[in-house]
Formats: structure tokens, sequence, C-alpha cells
């Protein structure tokens, strides 16, 4: 009798890169890349590694998604964690330069009532970019 071996899982490239800029009263964080169903671990963990980083507090995290042109739902779910996550602290999280697949996605499965969008004078550009 042999035994039938399940292949280990591989993870996947990590196609995800952020961009951190202070403002005077609110924090940007500018998303890039692709945010698949099995980057939806990846996208938490650079959001929670971001915030832990901050020395400052702010009242106000805005989300730039100027540069994430679709999103999964369980990368939704993420948003909607890391949102309820700061609300609890007394954070606000809004969001910025939202591209239609991404809106209507987000819309459609009921969130958007939970981001007030903001504009930016111009899309934040990952110029210092922290990949996963």
């Amino acid at each position: 009798m042999t035994a039938q071996t399940i292949p280990a899982r591989r993870k996947p490239e990590c196609k995800l890169a952020f961009h951190v800029e202070r403002r005077p009263h609110f924090l940007i964080v500018a998303i890039q890349g692709q945010t698949s169903f099995d980057l939806a671990e990846a996208l938490s963990a650079l959001l929670l590694r971001i915030l832990l980083k901050l020395e400052a507090h702010f009242s106000l995290v805005v989300l730039d998604l100027a540069e994430l042109p679709s999103i999964s739902s369980l990368s939704m779910l993420v948003l909607v964690e890391f949102r309820m996550d700061l609300g609890r602290r007394g954070v606000e999280v809004r969001l910025a330069n939202v591209q239609t697949p991404v809106w209507l996605a987000l819309g459609s499965a009921g969130f958007c009532k939970l981001f007030e969008p903001m504009e930016l004078e111009q899309p934040t550009r990952p110029s210092a970019v922290s990949e996963a």
C-alpha cells in the first residue's frame, strides 16, 4: 500500500507594492499591483506592517488605489477589516483615486458605503516602494 502525497502549496508571487506618504494631517498609503485571492493575506500583512511602523498618530488614513486595477473579494474583506480595526482606534479610512472596476466591485459587495471617497491633488506614485 502506498501513501498518497499531497503537494505543498506554493506561495504565490506577490505583485503588490506600497508607498507611504505622510501629509500634515493624514497618512496616504498607495497600493499598486494585483490583489488576487491568493494575495489577500500579503495585503493584510503589509497593511499591518505599515501601521505598526507609524511613529505619529493620524486621525485619517487615505488608501490611494490609482494603481489597483482590480480587487478580489477576499482583498475587499481585508480593506474592510483594516477600516474597522482603525475605526476602533478613532482613525478614519477613506479611498482615493479608485478605478471604476474596483469601485463597482466594492459597490456590488455593499462596501462602498463604508468608505468615503477623498480627492487628492494628484495620485500618489510609488517612488519608494516596499514590495511583499
